[in-house]
């Protein structure tokens, strides 16, 4: 191999590193911004009225799309974790976020389109539900 072509390996190596590490932090900075606004909504009356009245609805509706998500068959090792729900004024899952993994959340996001959630008191109003899972 020629030095110039090593040279070539190494740096791609270097920039594919480089772009994995802030893909992390994307992540990071996401569950914390989620994490920060759905804390704010159930500490406010109106979210501690939502959270009261639909906490249960909510967990009950992120079951089966944890499960369709999960890798087959899960390991055995129940992990407790947080998923963090984006939703419209008209109970639409906008965005799912989880600490685990990002890809995690984005299959949770795409099945979540087709669910019907309990109406938000407002558009882009995070939730937290805390899961318990296999992985």
């Amino acid at each position: 191999m020629s030095c110039g072509v090593r040279r070539g390996v190494v740096l791609g190596f270097v920039l594919l590193a480089a772009v994995r590490a802030p893909a992390q932090e994307g992540l990071a900075a996401r569950v914390e911004k989620a994490q920060a606004a759905a804390r704010a909504n159930a500490a406010s009356p109106e979210g501690r009225d939502w959270v009261q009245r639909h906490s249960a609805a909510t967990d009950r509706l992120m079951v089966p799309l944890l499960n369709q998500c999960l890798p087959d068959p899960p390991g055995d090792i129940p992990t407790v974790f947080s998923v963090f729900v984006r939703l419209s004024p008209a109970g639409q899952a906008r965005e799912v976020v989880t600490e685990l993994d990002a890809s995690l959340g984005k299959c949770m996001t795409a099945a979540a389109r087709e669910m019907k959630f309990p109406a938000a008191p407002r558009e882009d109003y995070w939730i937290q539900v805390n899961m318990a899972a296999p992985l």
